[in-house]
């Protein structure tokens, strides 16, 4: 290793360091969580994060919603799968952009609630997780991950200008950004290593032990489960590269770690949420928004026979909204596994999604009819004192960006109007 690595090595296990702290190899970096042990006088605290997610084909709406709202709702069929993170999330219905329209094309305007997306001269607006990047400016490595679980499809995330930001849908490439460091050649055998089960974690073994005798107890647990949340992912990745060895639809050659199946709809997800987590749980990022894409085709490793995008078009048929169950209760399933996962990281006094909100929704009231009010909104994490169901009127929505206000300001923007909002959501405390 040069000079300057031991150099930044050094600088790392010092304990006045600020946040973006990294132990490093000749051609990999691991980024620290946030430890107390390893706070500036500036950062008492841990950061606020937003994490937005839109489910672009939509939920059911009768399986969704509860049919009661406040705080002693009886649960639906989908929230009685999260139902034990009860009082980590608030659902609402009566809820929508005003005047969107434009059928699964709305998810253009989901974050920015832009008007008349399929009119003449529609031009889009910046949404609300690129003003929120800016407000976090050059403290994190990415100030915005927009990502998708399949290539192809609209992009939530959107400029001033109105133009749409570069999503990412390949996991392995996000990853290298995050721990892969060195020229391209370095790279490359890092990948190599990767995929010839050599884990980074194993090779800073020695690095981590001189870490965590300077680090207390709680700091201890917290650098533990992020070292485990590493490892998973990179079965994750490798377990991936062997599917990529085997028989696949015709697409474009995946990378290394990618999922070649396009049409694995919860496994793509899932790829997704733990990589999120891990670029919130390292500082690499505080602002993330995921499409979770539906499809066309019947989804890979689900008992269902039917495409995914025939089966929300069911005509409240009976056996095609069963099936058409089935898939969302997987992708519910996979929420509740990652916010879970987020519950369960600790950071400092409290946990990593006390510290982020997350919003789960769909730019699609009702995907059979192409309807765009009455969202499924749900809103987890972040602080907000949750458990309840915040009912609005069904025929006469609230505006969706009510909310964006709200949650933007708890994450720090002064911020009073944004699109089509009349004030703060009412009923969130």
């Amino acid at each position: 290793m040069s000079d300057n690595h031991e150099n930044i090595e050094n600088k790392t296990m010092k304990i006045n360091v600020n946040r973006r702290n990294f132990i490093r190899t000749s051609s990999a970096l691991l980024a620290l969580p946030w430890l107390e042990s390893l706070a500036g006088a500036s950062e008492a605290s841990p950061a606020k994060r937003l994490v937005c997610l839109n489910a672009d084909f939509g939920f059911h709406g009768p399986a969704f919603f509860p049919e009661q709202g406040g705080r002693d709702y009886e649960t639906s069929e989908y929230l009685k799968i999260i139902d034990e993170l009860r009082d980590d999330f608030t659902v609402f219905s009566g809820i929508s952009h005003p005047d969107i329209g434009g059928d699964h094309h709305s998810g253009l305007s989901f974050l920015s609630a832009a008007k008349g997306v399929k009119r003449a001269g529609y031009r889009n607006t910046v949404s609300m997780d690129y003003l929120a990047s800016k407000h976090v400016g050059t403290a994190t490595r990415f100030p915005l991950l927009a990502m998708k679980t399949v290539e192809g499809g609209f992009s939530m995330s959107i400029t001033p200008s109105g133009a749409p930001v570069r999503t990412h849908s390949r996991p392995s490439q996000l990853y290298a950004a995050m721990f892969l460091a060195g020229n391209p050649k370095q790279g490359e055998a890092e990948i190599q290593r990767l995929r010839n089960g050599q884990r980074i974690l194993d090779r800073m073994g020695d690095r981590l032990k001189s870490l965590q005798r300077r680090l207390g107890p709680n700091d201890q647990r917290q650098l533990s489960d992020y070292t485990d949340a590493v490892r998973e992912m990179e079965k994750q990745l490798h377990a991936n590269e062997e599917w990529a060895k085997r028989p696949k639809p015709v697409v474009d050659e995946p990378r290394m770690g990618d999922n070649p199946d396009p049409l694995d709809l919860v496994g793509r997800t899932r790829t997704m949420f733990q990589l999120i987590r891990l670029a919130l749980q390292t500082d690499s990022t505080r602002v993330c928004s995921l499409v979770i894409r539906g499809c066309e085709g019947k989804p890979t490793y689900l008992p269902v026979g039917q495409g995914h995008h025939g089966l929300t078009h069911h005509g409240q048929n009976p056996t095609k909204i069963k099936e058409l169950k089935v898939i969302e209760k997987a992708k519910m399933m996979e929420f509740k596994t990652f916010l879970t996962a987020l519950k369960d990281t600790r950071e400092g006094g409290s946990s990593l999604l006390h510290n982020t909100q997350v919003l789960l929704g769909s730019n699609l009231g009702n995907a059979s009819g192409h309807t765009t009010t009455n969202l499924p909104i749900l809103l987890a994490g972040g602080g907000w004192k949750h458990g309840q169901h915040i009912a609005g009127n069904v025929k006469d929505n609230t505006p969706l960006c009510n909310l964006f206000v709200s949650m933007m300001q708890r994450f720090g923007m002064e911020v009073e109007q944004f699109g089509s909002s009349t004030r703060t959501m009412t009923g969130l405390v």
